[in-house]
């Protein structure tokens, strides 16, 4: 599935409330672990999470501070969604807009 910036304009300009947008997670964690790009552009996602996702329980221990404390974290936002290309097909995010 290709997803387009245009795909995602009536999304972003919709100003979806945050509590809508953020329960469209299912919760499966992989944006929270590490992935690796190969020379060919291919994702591999590891085995190895984010130090603060619990794999249990599914959640952000630090999740209301976590673009604070964690460089890396990457705030899922309509706007940047169709810019990664590491968020898998079934992904709540991307199957909400379908």
């Amino acid at each position: 599935m290709k997803i387009t910036e245009k795909s995602f304009t009536n999304l972003a300009t919709a100003n979806v409330e945050e509590s809508e947008w953020e329960g469209r997670c299912k919760r499966c964690g992989l944006c929270c672990f590490d992935k690796i790009e190969d020379e060919r552009g291919n994702i591999f996602y590891t085995q190895t999470p984010c130090k603060h996702f619990d794999v249990i329980s599914r959640e952000c221990s630090i999740y209301d501070k976590r673009l604070e404390i964690e460089p890396t974290c990457i705030k899922l936002t309509p706007e940047v969604i169709p810019k990664l290309r590491w968020l898998h097909a079934e992904c709540g995010y991307l199957k909400s807009n379908e």
